[in-house]
């Protein structure tokens, strides 16, 4: 009883709210306010509170998908997001990492359902903004904005990675038959 102090005889609990991060405070089960940053003072009894951390998080991915003229392409590419409604995150699906990861990789299967190989290839800039911009959209809905899409790395596979490796085989013979 000593610990908690004056404000615990007269029914209130301390909560410290990192700099980071946002509290959700719910009153038999609904939500009453968010407490930002810093010290609060609230009414013991009846409450649940949810911590919701702000930072932004990084996802990597590796994901197959065709493209636009019908080829099959392994993607390698970094999301990084954020959280901007914590309500929303909290209350809109019961693991919102989740649902972003899901989000990310459809959005990427349809921009490269959009767009041909080899622009896909080609023009990882274009692609990526793109993703981010869609992204950005999709992801509101859940509290969550993409703050960066970057495409990595785009193989082909199947028949045109083995029509691309004949080509380079033919190129690199060829010009050693020039050398010799």
């Amino acid at each position: 009883m000593f610990r908690k102090g004056i404000t615990g005889l007269l029914g209130f609990d301390r909560v410290c709210v990192q700099q980071f991060e946002t509290v959700l405070l719910y009153r038999n089960g609904r939500f009453e306010k968010a407490l930002t940053p810093g010290r609060h003072r609230i009414r013991a009894g009846s409450r649940q509170l949810a911590r919701i951390d702000l930072r932004p998080e990084v996802f990597r991915f590796t994901q197959g998908a065709v493209s636009a003229d019908r080829f099959a392409v392994n993607l390698i590419y970094v999301a990084r997001t954020q959280i901007v409604d914590p309500r929303a995150a909290f209350e809109s699906t019961q693991n919102y990492r989740d649902e972003i990861y899901i989000r990310l990789q459809s959005i990427v299967k349809a921009v490269c359902s959009r767009k041909p190989r080899l622009e896909i290839q080609m023009d990882h800039q274009s692609f990526s903004n793109s993703v981010q911009k869609a992204a950005s959209q999709v992801l509101r809905s859940i509290g969550c904005e993409c703050l960066t899409f970057e495409l990595l790395q785009v193989d082909s596979t199947g028949p045109v990675a083995e029509l691309d490796n004949r080509r380079m085989g033919f190129t690199a013979h060829h010009s050693m038959m020039k050398e010799a």
